[in-house]
């Protein structure tokens, strides 16, 4: 976490420096052939269709959400090398718990699902499930599931199973409301960590464009060659 004297000079020069980069990206989408490069930029991170989210492209409701991703960044604990905070989590059968009391032994643990069926023979995984990227009363997006920012455990909970129904591989842990966890890791909007002994010895960008799959991918692989 930044200090209050850093917080204060940089976040006014973030804040700033966000809204110019809308600004030109706004100005560069009404060129015909930029639009056509942004669309298919974004496409290939975002993963969906630009008609789901040109509507909101560079409105003032992406810029807030810019920056509170950029802000949790700032703000997070959660750093390579350093202890893992060990946030409360509530399970969706409604137990509380802890993130680290997740972990067994030496073994890391991590909430990438992709990877779950390669690896869960030497790690964990687990999904935090946190507020809402684009709830349908927010920075909404077409064609999404139609979810509302969460206002209470129990919406979150009811998230957390159309989640789970989806057929996710990993078990859902849910975030409380009090979102320790998302702070604590920057997490919002999606994020990974491998956590192992209690430290964080893998810290993933933020997502969509810093949320690299092939990373964790590669960790494992290494971790696994190691053990075994």
């Amino acid at each position: 976490m930044l200090s209050s004297a850093a917080y204060a000079v940089l976040w006014p020069l973030t804040v700033i420096r966000i809204t110019l980069a809308i600004g030109l990206m706004r100005i560069a989408s009404s060129i015909p052939i930029l639009k056509e490069r942004i669309k298919r930029y974004n496409e290939k991170f975002l993963l969906v269709p630009y008609e789901d989210f040109w509507q909101s492209w560079c409105s003032w409701k992406m810029l807030r959400g810019v920056m509170q991703l950029t802000l949790g960044d700032l703000n997070k604990t959660a750093r390579l090398g350093s202890p893992a905070p060990d946030c409360e989590l509530v399970s969706t059968d409604q137990k509380e718990c802890r993130l680290l009391d997740l972990a067994r032994g030496e073994r890391p643990l991590n909430d990438f699902t992709k990877v779950v069926r390669d690896f869960a023979d030497v790690a964990d995984f687990k999904v935090i499930y946190i507020s809402e990227a684009h709830p349908s009363d927010g920075w909404k997006w077409n064609n999404n599931v139609e979810i509302a920012q969460h206002k209470c455990l129990k919406d979150r909970f009811a998230a957390a199973e159309i989640l789970k129904s989806s057929g996710c591989p990993a078990p859902v842990i849910v975030d409380t409301m009090k979102n320790e966890a998302s702070m604590a890791y920057g997490a919002w909007p999606e994020r990974l960590f491998i956590i192992q002994q209690g430290k964080i010895v893998y810290e993933g960008g933020t997502g969509p464009y810093n949320y690299d799959l092939t990373e964790v991918q590669r960790w494992l692989e290494e971790y696994k060659a190691e053990i075994i």
